[in-house]
């Protein structure tokens, strides 16, 4: 019964954490819509394999090594941050071109996208620092860690697959053809300024 309540408890935060606007949602919706569909779901897939690296990695002591030293949690938040701000140019460039032709492989590296953006996210890996370290303790058996990662990461999955699912939708869609440079412009401004902030901070 405890180890169940603990679970309850563990995915209940992970869920408040992972469906709050952030990178994830403006990278996914600038991926659905420029992109499509497909790119968007491996997007959201990438997404779900980053969170099992930091969520197995808090529990091997990945997470906690990055929390421990603040010099490697400098280089994440620099490559992290360079690399949402190279999102952010591109974004851009697609508002001033006025094009919603799909950029050549795109839809090729949508997994890699999503790995990349998590795994350039050190506040992830604080996050999950901190939860693992509040729900579960030195004697909370090894199957329920196990499973409350593994159902945080099927949380991260359905939840991004269904906003890439509902972000391609053809209303949104139809929405985006009408303002596609606006929202474009839009998102390259938004994803440039967490990177500037995220590279400022370091």
């Amino acid at each position: 019964m405890h180890e169940a309540a603990t679970l309850l408890l563990f995915w209940g935060a992970f869920g408040l954490a992972v469906m709050s606007p952030g990178p994830n949602f403006a990278v996914l919706l600038g991926t659905a819509t420029r992109i499509g569909r497909g790119a968007a779901v491996r997007t959201a897939i990438g997404f779900a394999l980053g969170e099992m690296w930091w969520g197995f990695g808090s529990l091997f002591g990945v997470a906690a090594l990055v929390a421990a030293h603040p010099w490697l949690g400098v280089v994440l938040r620099l490559a992290g941050g360079v690399f949402l701000i190279y999102l952010g140019m591109m974004s851009l460039r697609a508002a001033w071109r006025g094009s919603d032709a799909p950029r050549a492989g795109a839809a090729a590296t949508g997994v890699l996208r999503g790995i990349g953006l998590m795994a350039l996210n050190p506040k992830a890996g604080v996050f999950w620092v901190s939860l693992t370290g509040l729900l579960i303790g030195p004697d909370t058996a090894v199957a329920t860690t196990i499973i409350a990662v593994a159902g945080a990461v099927v949380m991260s999955l359905i939840w991004h697959v269904f906003l890439a699912v509902a972000m391609s939708s053809p209303p949104v869609l139809r929405a985006y053809a009408r303002f596609q440079r606006g929202m474009d412009a839009t998102l390259g401004v938004v994803l440039g300024g967490i990177g500037a902030r995220l590279v400022l901070s370091a």
